[in-house]
């Protein structure tokens, strides 16, 4: 993959769907390729951890610049009565946070280990896929719960007159040139809230987790993440409001459509979750609507890749098919669609013009496979079937070199 066409996947990547395979044998083989590992790790790792979320619908925030993350917004001043020390603000949830420098990131990471001094929260996925980096941050992850089989505690101690439990801090080599990274928990049980600080050395964790502390008359904004992994057949957005008026929060509730999306899924809510508000306070939140019509109960993706062993993956995204948008490949290429959602079994492809040749092989995208087999432009006509009838979905003009 060229650093172009890696500029422009990572451009399209926030609102890209990312579900299939490559259809044919041949790509199939070459899976164990190093070139073909990179080209499509987004998609992969998109298959494998948002497919659980939605059914096959990946959903981006609207404000969201990376695949795998919201948008990485710091969350606003404290709420009154709850000050941060200068040159610090506010993470927590319930009514605990923890004191972190200003100039710390939020859910700055990548496959699992931070880019740089961050806190994490609501991002209840922790994907590991082997970066490596030359360097380790500090960091402090904050989650509801503790993972009780793994969360060992040695101590009770007190923070602001509440009872808390700490873990033993544990160092572990990371790799070579890395050093170690040391890692230590501490767990409030009264609001079922855990801090997890990582950090290159016993001390530091213990300096980290010692900026934790009980809120006088605040409270964290909730996060969604969680409601939207738990109530995938359900109203998320529902029970999601439910827990910020539980929190003490107004709601003032938005909607955006997003092809394909089950309706009220949660997408964003502002501000970010952890933030430190005051009772009373107000928070919006933007979840799924409900479709508009068919064309909404589905998303769809075209890609291609070849010829031979040629590994870049040229694609278009569910919003550049709708808008009409135009794909070049090579000669002997392969050009295959696909997507999700409750009609995604109706979706056909009609051609116009002669320089794509329809695949017979088998498998789950049969009927929706195409050779580039002669020079020239065919534009692909994609719809689905509602009631019997066509349903026009958007077009892709396909120039074959």
């Amino acid at each position: 993959m060229s650093d172009h066409e890696l500029a422009d996947l990572l451009e399209r990547s926030a609102d890209r769907v990312s579900v299939s395979q490559p259809p044919l044998a041949d790509i199939r083989n070459a899976a164990c390729r190093t070139r073909r590992r990179r080209a499509a790790l987004g998609g992969v790792v998109a298959v494998a951890a948002v497919a659980a979320v939605i059914g096959g619908a990946a959903l981006a925030p609207s404000r969201s610049t990376d695949p795998g993350q919201r948008d990485p917004r710091p969350p606003a001043a404290a709420g009154n009565g709850d000050p941060a020390p200068p040159g610090t603000r506010l993470v927590g949830i319930g009514r605990t946070a923890i004191a972190v420098p200003e100039d710390w990131g939020t859910n700055q990471v990548q496959c699992g280990a931070a880019t740089r001094p961050t806190v994490v929260i609501d991002m209840p996925v922790r994907p590991a896929c082997g970066l490596s980096s030359p360097r380790l941050f500090d960091s402090v992850w904050i989650e509801p719960g503790v993972n009780r089989s793994l969360f060992v505690p040695v101590e009770d101690v007190e923070i602001d007159g509440v009872t808390a439990r700490r873990d033993e801090v544990s160092c572990d080599a990371t790799g070579v040139g890395r050093g170690r990274l040391c890692t230590g928990t501490v767990y409030l049980p009264s609001e079922d809230a855990s801090y997890q600080a990582q950090a290159t050395s016993a001390p530091r964790v213990r300096e980290i987790l010692s900026w934790i502390r009980v809120l006088a008359n605040g409270v964290a904004v909730p996060g969604f993440a969680g409601f939207d992994l738990d109530h995938q057949d359900a109203d998320a957005g529902a029970h999601y409001r439910a827990a910020l008026e539980d929190a003490g929060l107004r709601v003032e509730v938005t909607t955006e459509p997003r092809p394909g999306a089950k309706a009220g899924y949660v997408l964003d809510v502002e501000p970010a979750p952890g933030t430190v508000l005051a009772p009373g306070d107000v928070v919006r939140m933007t979840e799924v609507a409900d479709p508009r019509g068919p064309a909404d109960e589905v998303s769809i993706e075209v890609n291609s890749l070849g010829p031979g062993d040629n590994m870049d993956y040229r694609g278009r995204t569910d919003q550049q098919i709708r808008a009409g948008t135009t794909l070049r490949v090579d000669l002997g290429a392969t050009v295959w669609v696909f997507g999700q959602g409750s009609r995604i079994g109706t979706l056909t492809g009609t051609l116009a013009g002669s320089s794509l040749v329809p695949d017979d092989a088998p498998g789950p995208n049969r009927g929706r496979i195409w050779r580039a087999m002669a020079r020239g432009t065919t534009t692909l006509l994609i719809s689905i079937v509602a009631d019997g009838q066509p349903v026009r979905l958007g077009s892709v003009t396909v120039v074959v070199r």
